[in-house]
């Protein structure tokens, strides 16, 4: 069993669904694990998909079509106390459907540096065409965890942008406290059907 799990968001009642963020011109920064530490950006803001208009819901994370981790303060506050290295929080609003700030009150939970940890012997995936460096896909994801340094508890893959792995004691803390929207799945379990 590894010692790493996936973050995934969990569905709770009428939860919202964000898309559209604005307010940041360079998002693939936000993908790539670039940091933002000397140019954090300022009025960020996702706004809630017109397709789900009676879900207004607000938990502790946020579903969002750019598969980035969307936390409450009280999320943020709890990983800030741990002190976790390479882990960044950009703060962000959250718009409704009417185009009203619904919350000034979110971070984007951004893991810089990604860790190139992929095992690529026993891992099943699919090299960009364009990009060899780059991940398109797997299928089956082992990860070389000797080559994820000891402090590592939220990371993503190098050159993979669509998962966000958490060390599995943080995960189990996380899941102690309680808060909504958030499911942790095996490294097994990925791709999920």
């Amino acid at each position: 069993m590894s010692n790493y799990v996936i973050w995934k968001f969990a569905s709770y009642p009428g939860a919202c669904v964000l898309q559209d963020l604005t307010g940041i011109d360079a998002t693939f920064r936000l993908n790539n694990g670039t940091s933002f530490a000397a140019d954090m950006p300022s009025g960020m803001a996702f706004h809630m998909n017109p397709d789900f208009p009676n879900d207004l819901a607000l938990g502790d994370s946020l579903l969002n079509s750019d598969m980035l981790v969307i936390g409450s303060r009280r999320l943020r506050d709890f990983l800030a106390q741990r002190d976790i290295a390479k882990l960044e929080f950009l703060p962000t609003g959250v718009v409704d459907h009417k185009e009203r700030e619904a919350s000034a009150d979110y971070f984007v939970i951004h893991p810089i540096e990604p860790v190139d940890c992929l095992d690529r012997q026993q891992s099943v995936y699919k090299a960009s065409p364009l990009n060899k460096a780059k991940i398109s896909e797997i299928s089956k994801l082992v990860l070389n965890e000797s080559a994820i340094p000891e402090g590592r508890q939220i990371f993503r893959i190098a050159g993979y942008w669509n998962l966000t792995l958490v060390r599995r004691d943080l995960a189990e803390a996380i899941q102690a406290g309680g808060f909504s929207g958030i499911r942790f799945i095996e490294l097994s379990a990925h791709p999920e059907p």
